[in-house]
């Protein structure tokens, strides 16, 4: 039997920077992985929000450009509805969120904004509408709201982080049962097949959406959507994305430095991947873009089933804990502020529930409100753009 002080099973963003904080802190961890940690890619827009750059340097200690992560400012959005576009300009001026005090702050104003939608979609005010979307969206004026890269990019960075605090790592090992009693881990070495019991003191799933840590904890997997993927040539400098109100998501271009990614996610079609690919087709034909590289899948957390703590001894982080926003789509800045907020839980400052109550209260405001939010979204395109241009 191996022991360890924490036990992480995934070794993504969430889980990484999870083991280099405990790491630093003199802590004994172990991550388990189930695919090769070094090699895996995994299915990500590679859209870095302003929250996750804060975030990424209350970490480590560096801005993305002080870490070598090359970033694509995205400068133009262009949002299409049915036959009509806007284009947007980013704010320029750079205005970090610091710290949870603000997130909160920012989460009570946010609170008018409904009431604000409510009136709009009754009486057809149109500003009220542009500036809830803006709420919904993570932004005010005078702050940057994202930046693009390869995810791979921003992955390897961590766990490089970790591995090199000392940071101890399993490739190709997943958990098969959990003895919560003896706090006992039986895992599983998917190449070899041989079995082995990790004994642990504190239990972290950040295995993502289809966790296997909060399936085995808790009997049944959480709520999630599909959401399709592939890299293409860069053909154009500008963000484009396609908003379908009604299946509450999204197609998106978003140029990423040496190419772009395009995607789709669409929250009320759920699994539905015939469906899915058939609007994902669309989209590509009508920007003239031929997919020559696979078109990856994989599950996304839609925001309605948060966990955090499953167990005694045991913690989700990231989208394990069903952290996602399914108006936006973040959940890379979820990761690391879960990750943080546990990290300082477990060296005894504030409790995680306590630590990540603004981020929940976030989750579940824009999950809750999504009906007003992309209704909201698609008014504001068909009132405020214009005719598209073929």
């Amino acid at each position: 039997m191996q022991e360890t002080d924490i036990l992480v099973v995934g070794a993504g963003a969430a889980g990484a920077s999870l083991g280099y904080l405990l790491k630093q802190a003199g802590k004994d961890v172990l991550l388990l992985e189930m695919l090769d940690a070094k090699k895996k890619n995994k299915l990500c827009a590679g859209i870095i929000e302003h929250r996750a750059e804060q975030a990424f340097m209350d970490i480590f200690g560096k801005t993305l450009a002080e870490a070598g992560l090359v970033t694509m400012p995205m400068e133009t959005m262009i949002v299409r509805h049915d036959d009509y576009e806007m284009s947007h300009t980013m704010p320029k001026k750079h205005q970090a969120v610091q710290g949870t005090e603000q997130g909160s702050v920012q989460d009570e104003n946010a609170q008018g904004f409904v009431a604000s939608l409510r009136n709009y979609l009754q009486k057809g005010g149109k500003m009220a509408a542009k500036m809830a979307v803006k709420k919904a969206a993570g932004y005010e004026p005078g702050v940057v709201s994202y930046k693009a890269l390869p995810r791979k990019h921003f992955d390897d960075y961590i766990l490089n982080r970790y591995l090199e605090a000392g940071g101890r790592l399993l490739d190709h090992t997943t958990v098969r049962s959990i003895d919560k009693e003896r706090q006992v881990a039986c895992c599983v070495n998917l190449v070899t097949k041989e079995t082995f019991e990790i004994k642990y003191n504190t239990l972290v799933g950040a295995d993502g959406a289809t966790s296997i840590v909060r399936r085995l904890l808790t009997g049944k997997r959480q709520s999630t959507t599909l959401a399709l993927e592939a890299p293409v040539p860069l053909t154009l400098r500008e963000t484009v994305i396609y908003l379908r109100p009604a299946d509450h998501g999204y197609f998106w271009y978003i140029p990423r430095g040496n190419d772009a990614t395009v995607g789709c996610v669409y929250h009320k079609l759920g699994c539905r991947d015939s469906e899915i690919r058939k609007h994902f087709a669309a989209c590509c034909a009508d920007m003239g873009i031929k997919i020559e590289s696979k078109i990856r899948g994989a599950l996304i957390p839609d925001g309605s089933d948060v966990l955090l703590q499953p167990a005694e001894h045991c913690f989700l982080i990231g989208e394990a804990a069903g952290l996602s926003d399914n108006f936006t789509g973040g959940g890379i800045h979820y990761a690391l502020l879960s990750a943080k907020a546990l990290a300082d839980a477990l060296q005894g400052k504030k409790t995680y529930d306590e630590a990540m109550k603004p981020q929940l209260d976030a989750v579940h405001k824009n999950c809750s409100n999504a009906n007003i939010y992309f209704a909201a979204g698609g008014k504001v395109v068909e009132f405020l753009g214009k005719k598209k241009t073929n």
